[in-house]
């Protein structure tokens, strides 16, 4: 399925990551000041969606699918310190980093696993998130998994690449433009329009554009923000919104 990634193949994706580990961060820009802004406006977008969801529930369960270097985790876990958050990757190497970025956050756990095979246990999980994790994976098999985890009125949320914006159709379609930007082989995106087909199983809470901005490096960090405040109410605008360089989808298990 177009919506999804091409090929499925979870051990080249694993020895991919396993190899990446040690230059992830570089690679993904997570020292410069407007990959510091966008991380936390994403992390900020993806806690004030759950927090209705969550609110009055005891001994909260929170798993992150692909959770990298622990970016997302570690700003996560300071949002919900008394939730148990696990992130889950299947590279050790990756996780490596992450251990020794989240090592202060005790509600913070790893674990190498398979995304189809967690170990955890039936409806034992709040919500299941992940940035930039679903296109790597075979939805539909995630999808069963997810369903086994969650407890009933569970929810799931992704931020993902939007293959419907054209420069991320550009890149998922050019081997050279994948290997400079560090994507796997066979890595491809997400289809907005097709997404609620492959979450048999779950309501849809929401499908939400955003990223309207490229993060050009000869443009200064400081002026990439100011457009990117100024531009992002544009994901109201009907056709303009679904070219958003980004989709989060967000979904509740029936």
């Amino acid at each position: 399925s177009m919506t999804s990634i091409k090929s499925k193949n979870e051990l080249t994706e694993k020895e991919h990551f396993n190899k990446m580990a040690s230059s992830y961060d570089t690679n993904y820009g997570y020292s410069d000041s407007f990959t510091e802004y966008k991380l936390n406006k994403k992390t900020t977008s993806f806690v004030n969606l759950i927090k209705p969801y969550i609110k009055n529930k005891k001994n909260l369960k929170i798993l992150e699918v692909g959770c990298g270097t622990g970016e997302y985790t570690m700003r996560i876990a300071k949002h919900f310190p008394k939730t148990k958050i696990i992130g889950l990757d299947i590279s050790n190497n990756i996780l490596k980093v992450a251990r020794k970025k989240c090592k202060t956050q005790k509600n913070v756990s790893f674990t190498a696993q398979s995304a189809y095979k967690t170990k955890l246990k039936n409806d034992s999980v709040d919500v299941v998130y992940g940035f930039y994790a679903l296109h790597h994976l075979d939805i539909k098999k995630f999808k069963q998994e997810a369903l086994r985890i969650l407890k009933p009125n569970g929810v799931v949320y992704f931020y993902e690449p939007n293959i419907l914006n054209p420069v991320v159709f550009l890149i998922k379609s050019n081997k050279f433009l994948k290997s400079k930007v560090g994507d796997s082989p066979d890595e491809w995106a997400i289809n907005p329009i097709g997404i609620k087909k492959e979450f048999t199983g779950f309501n849809k809470v929401d499908i939400l554009m955003s990223e309207y901005v490229w993060p050009l490096k000869f443009i200064p960090s400081e002026v990439l923000i100011l457009i990117d405040k100024t531009i992002s109410p544009m994901n109201k605008i009907p056709v303009i919104k679904y070219l958003g360089g980004s989709v989060q989808i967000f979904f509740q298990k029936k």
